[in-house]
């Protein structure tokens, strides 16, 4: 089965408003005796998923005091003016799109903590309308009202809602796209092929990986250009989604740089394993709810299976139906197509991470992530077409959203950087002339944007720069390269008669122990000091420590 084979031949209707409608009303056999009180069942049971989708909503504006080295990188490039951002870019690594949406967004809302995080939150509620069209695009009211509380209690989404970073957008305009192609594939206007585009170039503008998405949707789209009901509509969206490539041209050659230059020494490579791992950490699997909900998950993809193969082979079928699913399950022709597209991406990153030595971080399988939950969710409609009926269905998605939304929970109110506390017990203590030490550099973001303007001298190792941004060119060789005895005797150098402030942690990639060397040199010239602050890897993410070396 291709892509073509799957779509309908007519579009269906579409429902807009951000909180879904209710399942469809009760059909004749809902109505035969006995059934009535089953059916109230199953609304009581949805309306509960609505009400747990709805207290996920307001957790996305809520999240920890203070911003981690990746946020605080993000809102200290994005406030740059546009020609200065783009080439803080070129040393960051990233692309351009999110930091440009956060730019003119501070220039309203301010860069307060809150104010910056907003726009992640704001763009995950968006996505939940988006994910209700596209479920009743794909299969009708039950499969968009399913979706939806997916999406709006999937833990991932929940915690990237809470960060001031662009997987939020990429997962919105993972989402668009994906609406926009259905529509296209039904009906191509103008419009929609302009459009379809604009949100693919969006996307290689906004994460790399979005490059692994565009060729397993590539290949899924030339292979339904080829034979099928729709190919030539297919060989429009396949042109459309080239044409989009086009809006990166122009970045091309800071990517070009960035590849060769810059990079993720911090994180670990790829390997096999990133696909069962990904879709661990979308079901939050690092805390215990997490870990169940993975099983939900892994049991609805099992059950989405099973309706697949059964109605797909003629000789099964009669198992089909002994089972219940007399008809299609809703949304079961789009799966082949999704799941392609999802397992071409992981394995495209995969293989290439593995050739070319890159790193992999789960967040940046945000590009499949709505694909993933879309499957999940036709699996649990799945289970409501059976003979356990809808009220099974039910209790599993009310379930899965509970489960989620405590995962979450943990995510979101998880400290995520130490720097609190460290920035707390300098600004109490230290006086101007003070020199603020960071080892590594990665420390010195957090920190510095909440220490008090008392003109103290901040340095970070191993290129003396200032705390605010990150030279990731070269970083592993500069590290490598770098003496850390002559950064500690500068740093003494510079601080005359005034303390000194060691901000260190070890244990970081590519630094290997120059940040102990550091305070260790710093304790031979300074005897007298005291640790101010104990690292605490235990309770925060980002955690050091703090010493203080007195004159």
């Amino acid at each position: 089965m291709t892509l073509a084979d799957t779509l309908p031949a007519a579009p269906t209707p579409v429902e807009t408003g951000v909180v879904p409608a209710l399942p469809d009303s009760p059909t004749r056999e809902a109505v035969r005796p006995g059934r009535s009180t089953a059916a109230q069942v199953e609304w009581v049971l949805l309306g509960l998923a609505y009400a747990v989708a709805g207290v996920a909503v307001v957790l996305r504006f809520i999240g920890p005091k203070a911003l981690w080295l990746d946020e605080t990188l993000t809102v200290n490039i994005a406030r740059l003016p546009l020609g200065q951002l783009f080439d803080a870019l070129r040393h960051d690594g990233s692309p351009p799109a999110y930091y440009v949406a956060l730019h003119y967004w501070m220039g309203v809302f301010g860069t307060g903590t809150w104010s910056v995080r907003a726009l992640a939150g704001v763009l995950s509620v968006a996505t939940l309308p988006v994910a209700y069209r596209l479920g009743r695009a794909l299969g009708g009211r039950r499969l968009a009202a399913v979706l939806v509380v997916l999406m709006a209690t999937d833990p991932f989404a929940l915690r990237y809602a809470t960060e001031n970073r662009m997987y939020s957008l990429v997962m919105l305009l993972v989402t668009l796209a994906a609406l926009s192609l259905v529509r296209l594939l039904q009906k191509p206007t103008i419009l929609r092929l302009v459009g379809f585009g604009v949100l693919c170039g969006l996307l290689m503008l906004t994460h790399y990986w979005a490059l692994y998405l565009m060729a397993g949707l590539g290949c899924c789209l030339l292979v339904a250009s080829l034979r099928g009901q729709v190919r030539a509509r297919a060989r429009m969206a396949l042109v459309a989604l080239c044409g989009g490539a086009l809006l990166f041209l122009p970045w091309a050659p800071s990517f070009w740089f960035q590849a060769h230059h810059t990079g993720t020494p911090w994180a670990t490579a790829s390997s096999p394993m990133m696909l069962i791992e990904a879709v661990g950490e979308f079901a939050g699997w690092e805390q215990h709810a997490g870990v169940v909900l993975f099983v939900f998950y892994g049991l609805a993809l099992a059950v989405l299976a099973c309706a697949v193969v059964l109605r797909a082979a003629p000789q099964l079928r009669r198992y089909a139906v002994a089972v219940g699913w007399r008809r299609p399950v809703a949304g079961s022709r789009f799966v082949l197509p999704t799941v392609a597209v999802a397992l071409i991406t992981m394995v495209v990153a995969m293989l290439g991470g593995m050739v070319a030595s890159a790193a992999f971080a789960y967040r940046y399988a945000s590009v499949v992530m709505p694909l993933v939950v879309l499957l999940v969710a036709i699996g649990v409609a799945a289970v409501g077409r059976t003979k356990l009926g809808g009220v099974a269905a039910a209790v599993a998605l009310l379930v899965m959203a509970l489960l989620g939304t405590t995962a979450g929970v943990h995510e979101i109110l998880g400290q995520r950087t130490e720097a609190v506390l460290v920035a707390a017990q300098i600004a109490a203590n230290a006086r101007p002339g003070d020199v603020v030490a960071y080892c590594p550099d990665q420390l010195g973001p957090a920190v510095s944007r909440l220490l008090p303007n008392r003109l103290l001298t901040q340095v970070t190792f191993p290129r003396f720069d200032d705390p605010q941004r990150i030279n990731w060119v070269d970083y592993a060789q500069v590290n490598a390269a770098a003496n850390p005895d002559v950064f500690a005797r500068q740093v003494l150098n510079l601080a005359g008669e005034h303390d000194v402030w060691l901000v260190w942690e070890g244990g970081y990639r590519t630094f290997g122990r120059s940040c102990q060397q550091i305070r260790n040199t710093l304790e031979a010239a300074r005897p007298d000091h005291a640790v101010e602050v104990r690292s605490q890897p235990s309770r925060y993410y980002e955690h050091e420590s703090l010493v203080r070396f007195l004159p």
